[in-house]
Parts: structure tokens; sequence; C-alpha cells
């Protein structure tokens, strides 16, 4: 996936000030930096001893974002917890309340944009306290999820932000309040995507649940995950491998399992 900001776009002179650049290093974790190339939120921060305005800020607890400008420059952005729930224009009482109490996971609105009218999808971030949009055709999509490729309508679907369901019962949605961008009803995902000419995968683990999932959120090593974690190992992507030691003994244990006779599609 080609990701909207380079990391030499990044604004270091903004991210020393918050003490997240220092000794000509970023402070932040790989997934808080591809959260932020790929135009999403990182995790919450707790910055200290901050100077704004004028202002002396003992401690901000804040996710950050990056937008890019009319100009084209790349600027951060701070987004602290707020107390109270901040309303949208757009959003109805009832549609708030349906975000808030998570029976719905997003609302889609039409829009002007720029003279054109669009989509606008709009999700609730239960962590600052308030809502977030985007529009659908910004949402890059994966050309396959735990190995299944992804048809048009699970693509159309997976950008505005709707539940999805693949072959082996996983269900997953995009999300521009998580950092990852996707939350699950299972706590691991292997994404393959096009990157530099090539299919390359993503290991993402740790994910959060979906808020409309009533069931506890299972552990993802299912026949699709190991299938596609196979897949990776023997088509040797670029990417570096991100496996833990549980995904190595899981892969290692399907591998003895279906070694005979099993051929791996690649």
């Amino acid at each position: 996936m080609e990701t909207p900001i380079k990391e030499k776009e990044l604004p270091i002179a903004e991210l020393e000030k918050l003490g997240l650049y220092k000794d000509g290093a970023l402070t932040l974790k790989d997934g808080d930096i591809a959260a932020l190339l790929a135009g999403r939120r990182t995790d919450l921060h707790s910055l200290h001893n901050l100077e704004m305005d004028g202002f002396k800020i003992s401690q901000l607890d804040a996710k950050l974002s990056l937008s890019r400008g009319e100009d084209g420059k790349v600027a951060l952005k701070l987004h602290p917890i707020y107390k109270e729930v901040q309303p949208h224009p757009l959003l109805n009482e009832k549609e708030t309340q349906q975000l808030l109490a998570g029976k719905q996971e997003s609302i889609s609105k039409t829009v002007d944009d720029k003279g054109m009218e669009r989509r606008l999808v709009i999700e609730y971030d239960e962590q600052t306290k308030e809502f977030i949009t985007y529009f659908p055709y910004q949402v890059e999509v994966p050309l396959k999820v735990n190995g299944e490729t992804l048809d048009e309508k699970q693509k159309k679907a997976f950008q505005h932000g709707e539940v999805i369901e693949l072959a082996d019962g996983t269900r997953l949605r995009h999300s521009a309040a998580d950092s990852k961008g996707v939350k699950s009803d299972t706590k691991r995902l292997i994404f393959s995507v096009l990157l530099d000419g090539g299919l390359s995968y993503l290991v993402m683990r740790g994910l959060r649940n979906l808020a409309a999932n009533v069931d506890l959120q299972k552990e993802g090593y299912t026949q699709g995950y190991n299938q596609a974690l196979a897949d990776m190992v023997l088509g040797k992507p670029k990417r570096d491998l991100d496996m833990t030691v549980k995904d190595q003994v899981d892969f290692d244990k399907y591998s003895q399992e279906n070694r005979a006779g099993h051929n791996v599609s690649r």
C-alpha cells in the first residue's frame, strides 16, 4: 500500500517540541509511525512539559495525526481527551446515540467536497470522545485478508467502514479511529498488499474488538490465517516477518500437520 505521507515529510521540528524526536531519532513506536504515514491517528500518548501558545502544560494525553494542507505541507495535529462527547454537526441525536452505544460502527452522509458530491463516513473515537470523518475513496484496501481475495463488494464495504465477513468466519472493518486502521472479532489478521510492485504481507496483532461484537474476541488462529502465514513464509515477502513466538510455533505445527500431500498456493 502506498501511504499518502512519506517518512521524509514528517514534521520533525514539531515532533521534537513534543519530545517525540530525540538525538536524531523518533521515539514513536513503529505502529504509530505507520499510522501517521497512512493518515490515521496514533495510540494515546502522554506528553509532558509542553509549551504551547505561551502556556506551560505539565501533562497532556492525546493522539497524534498528520494532515496535508492546500500548500502541500504536512502538519502535526493533537487530539486530546475531551471531558464530554464532542457533537458532530452532521449527526442528529438518534445517530449520535447509535454510535455512542456501539449499535452502529459508522454512519455515512453525502456532502459537497469542493464542488463534488461524495460520501463521508463518520465514526466515534471512544478514547478521545470525538467523532472522526473520512472519505471512503481515500481508504487503501488490501488485496487479500487471511489469504482470501476480497471481491469488489467487500472492498467497497471496507472503504465505507462496514463490517465484512471472510469465508473462515472472521469479521473486520476499516476504522479511522484506530491506529492500525482496522478492528476485528479476532485479535490477529494478515493483509496481503501491493508494495513497490510486489506482494507484501502485513501481520496485525492485538487488534481491537468490533464495537458491535457481543462475543469474546477470538485469538484468530483460523485456517485462513494459518494458510496466509504459510504463504507469507514460503513466498519470501519483501517486508520483514513480524512473527511472535506463538505465531512461529503455530506455523511449525500447521506445517507438520499438512506437509504430506499438501500444496501451498502462491
